[in-house]
């Protein structure tokens, strides 16, 4: 027996939407796209979002951006998919995992600090299934050792912990 994990939920007017664009010359650059962020800027309480083609694109822009590469470290969760450490490895760092919560299936904030060494240069929690439980624990370690958070919220856009929005907890 096979049990979905999600079911999509589509309207017409969303496809209808999605045509509208494809009838255009802007199916990857163009109004819609600047809409788009413009919209999720002010949803997530930012001044701007960046739209990219994947979670594993906007990992590695991060990676790049924050100056991540050989000789440095990136604390990771196991459990997730490989597009969450892979960006990390496209930047010639080392993915450090750290095991999970198994109440809340995120990395385990309690075990993270034996992990960190003087390489470490940042911290990339996902939240599992759109869970954020214990990202504002991670957040804390990351100040105090003065690490950066790379949030992985690509499962979790949406959500919230203590009414801030996944994806406003990193760097």
């Amino acid at each position: 027996m096979q049990i979905p994990l999600s079911r999509p939920d589509i309207t017409e007017r969303e496809i209808e939407a999605v045509c509208a664009v494809l009838r255009t010359p802007n199916l990857s650059l163009g109004p819609k796209l600047a809409e788009f962020e413009a919209a999720f800027a002010e949803y997530i309480g930012r001044k701007r979002a960046v739209a990219v083609n994947s979670g594993t694109s906007g990992l590695f822009l991060c990676m790049l951006a924050l100056d991540i590469g050989p000789g440095d470290e990136v604390i990771t969760t196991p459990f997730t998919f490989i597009a969450s450490a892979t960006p990390i490895m496209m930047a010639g760092a080392t993915p450090v995992f750290v095991d999970i919560d198994q109440a809340s299936l995120n990395i385990d904030p309690a075990k993270i600090e034996s992990k960190i060494t003087d390489r470490t240069k940042a911290v990339l929690p996902v939240e599992i299934f759109g869970n954020p439980v214990g990202l504002d624990k991670v957040c804390e370690i990351a100040q105090k050792r003065n690490l950066v958070v790379i949030e992985d919220g690509c499962e979790a856009l949406g959500s919230a912990l203590n009414g801030k929005k996944v994806g406003t907890f990193g760097t």
